[in-house]
């Protein structure tokens, strides 16, 4: 049976050495790997932003995985209009594209808008929408052009949960492997859209889940839990100019998550940028996360102590070598 017709499989119980994984991923994204689509790069994507929010069990929720996903394609298809097929003799959509399209034009005005501006009620019904009619080819699809190595899944229970072998190596090789399906899935959507619509095709593959309002944090952080200093200088920080910082930065963890964000004065965050700070600032994290969960563990579901202390390694491990060390901190 395709990958794509089954309701659920388990993962390929065998040993696997790094060049066996690297043929894996090798097969996945060749050119011999049969799909009209581009959503097995945006699954791949879904997966691998979310990798860091894996519960200790390696499992991801199909509603964690196709958040990420029809904000990924909300963004592609309605902002940069973007084809993920191409054209039929019918002129008919995907159904992912159907379903983005007639959401728009319900709520008149908001096809140019970013994802993160809809409401939370409204990002809700739209990603339910996206969930049900895709988690049935698209799940399965990607399992069996792994192989059956990357996950477990169930359909019915509506979770994959990653192999643990692929989970250490997909850290280990996480930048690594966004590009390589960076690459791949812009030479496909070079071949299904017109030449102006693809300018700058892989700044827009990388940065459209990038979110410019980060205000909530700010509110939770400054007003529940009483962080009025900045995170690395200590310098007293005043309403009106308070920065949100990623800590570990957001092109390595390509998520907001309040485990990962901390108050900054704003030279700190722009000197920062997209470096690192140096560890002890690691210690410091995990002390400030630790605080929250004694007050409100519901700010922090499915985090675990050590998290900013992997991620942090993973990321020296994928190239971030550069560390930004702040004046008086």
């Amino acid at each position: 049976m395709q990958g794509y017709a089954l309701k659920e499989a388990d993962y390929v119980e065998k040993v696997l050495e790094e060049d066996e994984l690297w043929a894996v991923f090798g097969s996945m994204f060749s050119g011999r790997a049969v799909h009209d689509t581009s959503y097995k790069y945006g699954f791949f994507k879904a997966v691998l932003d979310s990798i860091y929010n894996a519960d200790e069990n390696l499992l991801l929720t199909f509603d964690q995985i196709f958040y990420k996903f029809t904000e990924i394609y909300w963004n592609l298809i309605l902002k940069y209009h973007l084809r993920q097929k191409a054209v039929t003799k019918n002129g008919r959509d995907t159904v992912l594209e159907k379903i983005l399209k007639e959401t728009a034009m319900q709520k008149a005005g908001i096809s140019n808008i970013r994802f993160e501006v809809l409401s939370a009620d409204m990002k809700a019904e739209v990603c339910h929408k996206v969930k049900i009619k895709c988690k049935e080819n698209v799940v399965g699809a990607l399992y069996g052009d792994s192989g059956g190595v990357l996950y477990s899944f169930s359909k019915r229970k509506e979770y994959i949960r990653l192999n643990p072998q692929v989970y250490a190596f997909m850290t280990k090789y996480k930048k690594i492997l966004e590009k390589i399906n960076y690459f791949e899935w812009a030479k496909f959507l070079e071949k299904v859209n017109d030449e102006e619509t693809t300018r700058n095709l892989l700044n827009n593959l990388d940065t459209i889940t990038l979110r410019s309002d980060l205000s909530i944090y700010r509110r939770i952080l400054f007003e529940e839990f009483e962080e009025h200093r900045c995170f690395y200088c200590g310098k007293e920080l005043k309403q009106g100019k308070i920065h949100v910082d990623h800590f570990i930065p957001w092109s390595f963890v390509k998520d907001d998550n309040l485990w990962n964000l901390v108050l900054t004065c704003s030279a700190c965050n722009l000197r920062k940028s997209d470096k690192l700070a140096p560890q002890l600032y690691v210690d410091r994290l995990v002390a400030r996360n630790g605080l929250i969960l004694e007050r409100n563990p519901d700010e922090l579901p499915a985090y675990k102590e050590n998290k900013p202390r992997e991620v942090y390694y993973w990321a020296r491990y994928n190239g971030y070598r550069e560390v930004w060390v702040p004046e008086g901190g």
